[in-house]
């Protein structure tokens, strides 16, 4: 042994869990990053007050997944951001469904 430990050598004692955990790690932050980006009008640090609560992360966390910072996430964090970022954007499709509609029926009203 030379005395280096593997954490001076920057390699981490811990067996990292797979590819598979980082496309999830990315995907965690991409879904954060496209509803900061959907808020972003309010201001940056608005967005990510207004998007912590949407997913009940903290700000920090929300912060983190922008600069893609993050190193790992949990199967219930996970799993909370998916459903509640489904949930927004079926309201959002929802919303424009009904924008459409009411441009049809003006559209019609007109001829």
């Amino acid at each position: 042994m030379l005395g280096i430990s593997p954490k001076r050598a920057g390699i981490s004692p811990k067996a990292r869990s797979g590819a598979m955990s980082d496309a999830l790690t990315e995907q965690f932050q991409s879904m954060v990053n496209e509803e900061v980006q959907d808020r972003r009008g309010l201001g940056l640090k608005a967005a990510f007050r207004e998007v912590a609560r949407l997913y009940g992360l903290t700000e920090r966390r929300v912060r983190a997944c922008w600069h893609r910072e993050i190193r790992s996430v949990s199967a219930g964090e996970w799993e909370v951001v998916r459903c509640r970022r489904t949930e927004a954007l079926q309201a959002r499709l929802d919303r424009l469904q009904q924008q459409l509609e009411r441009l049809h029926d003006t559209d019609r009203g007109a001829a």
